[in-house]
């Protein structure tokens, strides 16, 4: 009985070992998001406002960080002069001109371009801005929100694709 066995097991090996098998591939590595995404890959954006019904995002302007109001009623992209000095965006005070009309009257400040803004992976190049005196908080415009695939607001809900 214990050959027989033993018997049963060598031919169960000698059997297992020449059969051919087909194995599952390996499971890929798991990779956290933050890692597998890179800068250029646009998730969409969902702001809330806050209590006075405003819209705040973070964005990359030059690789820095700069906090904007979202302002779908602005034409262009506007920096406050300590965003636009963080960013390294080239601009001379001395050469400041009115740049648009508000509601308290003039605005003044200087055009410039920004070679990159990115939020959330929406990378928008070659951006028409202004870096504007007296402004207490950057405004993203619509110089960069009309480049985007959609904007819609609904509510107190953002969301930028």
């Amino acid at each position: 009985m214990r050959w027989a066995f033993l018997s049963v097991v060598a031919i169960g090996v000698v059997i297992g070992v020449m059969a051919p098998v087909k194995r599952a591939p390996a499971p890929a590595p798991v990779v956290a998001l933050a890692e597998a995404a890179p800068a250029d890959v646009p998730v969409e954006t969902v702001i809330k406002s806050d209590n006075r019904g405003h819209f705040f995002a973070f964005a990359q302007v030059e690789g820095e960080t700069v906090k904007f109001l979202v302002d779908t009623g602005a034409d262009m992209v506007a920096l406050t002069l300590d965003d636009a000095r963080r960013a390294k965006v080239k601009f001379d005070p001395e050469r400041f001109d009115v740049v648009a009309r508000g509601a308290s009257g003039d605005v003044y400040g200087q055009r410039v371009v920004i070679d990159d803004i990115v939020l959330d992976g929406k990378r928008v190049r070659d951006v028409h801005a202004a870096v504007v005196e007296d402004l207490d908080v950057s405004l993203l415009g619509q110089s960069y929100l009309r480049k985007l695939r959609s904007v819609h607001l609904a509510g107190d809900e953002m969301r930028l694709r």
